[in-house]
């Protein structure tokens, strides 16, 4: 059986369902992101240009901005309503990312800057980009401010890669990214909606102080949660943080209409808070799965696993389970569990009593994703897979950022829905944000 380890594991880690390693390297520590161009990611997708049109196909390159807020400063530069924006994927705020955006009836002729972005266009397209359309993405990735000799990190590197050659992948965890990097409140919110308390969840997003957030946001925070003084709040909210302000706004002229002062974000952002409660119950799933001892690329009793030549999920039952693991081998087929929704069929088998577990854990029931309080937010669920594989390059070298100290250079390409995190926590062990 795979070893995993747990001693490591930081607050952060264990907060949104991460309470494992699969590698027993020793971890290399450092520091990602020191600067954005450390951290550089490239969307990988199929090609789908038409001579003609309603949608104009744009290539941003962001630099530093989160993703959603770009989206907002695009609609207002342009004069359209958010709904016409339409991407594949969120990505990385503190890093430079390059990705595809749609827009809806809308007409471009040359690039133009916004703000920290420039937005190209390439061409047109007879449909909407969509959210999950695309192969995955290319990641350059500097780990910087390691210490050690540059040989030996070099070979706690290869003794890494080596463990997940074998171990046919990382586990397939939503990174930190998915909660929020540095107010990682996101599936909270998602419990309280799901909970059917909207005024929970509206109190969550704008109140509830974290501890690495700056003194003036706190303290606005702080006080919302305290005094619920919607028009004093809007006075106190630092202007950057513009959905909260959003929120209170409404709020001050509306002060229960918490489903209204919701609806004030993108529908993207809403559905990302119910996405981001069931993604940590598929963390804390794949950890318990691995603390027990069950591979991630072995299919025991009651797995569900995608033969990718047959188009089709099948259960691991005792008289397959050799002809399963024939196909997991030479990867034909991976390992699946579910992100739990109301359509959702349990495992059964072993399997089945680690989802049923959790369920019970959180005190969680399936139904309830079908949020009452808020149908437009329901969710059917999906099965994902709990491996993700990945080939890694690199090279050591002296960092000239930091000195007597080195860095690593990372080179590698992961299947959409994964998160380049997944990889850097096993080789870094340590908190990542």
């Amino acid at each position: 059986m795979t070893m995993t380890r747990t001693e490591t594991v930081s607050d952060l880690d264990s907060f949104v369902g991460m309470s494992v390693y699969l590698t027993a390297s020793r971890g290399i520590g450092g520091q990602i992101r020191q600067q954005p161009e450390d951290f550089v990611v490239n969307e990988v997708y199929v090609e789908h240009r038409a001579l003609d049109g309603r949608y104009q196909l744009v290539k941003v390159t962001k630099t530093d901005t989160e993703t959603h807020h770009l989206v907002r400063d695009l609609s207002r530069r342009l004069r359209i309503s958010q709904r016409r924006v339409s991407w594949a994927g969120t990505k990385d705020k503190r890093a430079i990312t390059a990705q595809r955006m749609s827009l809806d009836s809308i007409y471009l002729e040359a690039p133009f800057n916004l703000g920290n972005a420039i937005v190209e266009p390439i061409g047109r397209s007879d449909r909407p980009i969509k959210l999950g359309d695309l192969e995955g993405n290319e990641f350059s990735i500097t780990i910087r401010n390691v210490e050690g000799a540059k040989d030996d990190i070099a070979s706690s590197i290869a003794s890494f890669v080596e463990e997940i050659h074998d171990a046919r992948g990382v586990p397939n965890f939503f990174g930190i990214q998915r909660f929020g990097s540095i107010r990682p409140v996101n599936h909270l919110i998602g419990r309280a909606l799901v909970e059917g308390d909207l005024e929970q969840a509206v109190m969550m997003y704008i109140g509830k102080p974290f501890p690495d957030e700056p003194e003036d946001v706190k303290e606005a925070r702080q006080r919302v949660s305290d005094t619920h003084d919607f028009k004093e709040a809007l006075q106190r909210m630092p202007f950057r943080l513009r959905y909260e302000r959003a929120m209170l706004n409404h709020l001050a002229k509306y002060p229960n209409d918490f489903d209204g002062a919701l609806g004030t974000l993108s529908m993207n952002l809403q559905r990302l808070f119910i996405h981001s409660f069931q993604s940590y119950l598929f963390n804390m799933m794949v950890s318990s799965r691995l603390a027990r001892g069950f591979p991630l690329s072995s299919g025991f009793d009651g797995d569900r696993v995608w033969v990718s030549d047959q188009g089709r999920v099948r259960t691991v039952v005792p008289k397959n389970v050799k002809d399963m693991n024939q196909n997991l081998a030479v990867g034909r087929a991976s390992v699946q569990m579910p992100v739990l929704g109301y359509e959702t069929e349990l495992s059964d088998g072993v399997i089945g009593q680690i989802e049923q577990e959790v369920l019970m854990s959180e005190g969680v029931n399936l139904d309830a994703f079908k949020v009452e309080s808020c149908p437009r937010l329901a969710s059917k669920g999906v099965m994902r897979n709990v491996a993700l594989p990945v080939d890694i390059g690199f090279t050591v070298a002296p960092d000239e950022l930091n000195n007597d100290q080195v860095r690593v250079d990372l080179r590698f390409f992961l299947p959409k829905g994964g998160y380049a995190t997944a990889v850097l926590r096993e080789i870094m062990k340590i908190r990542l944000f």
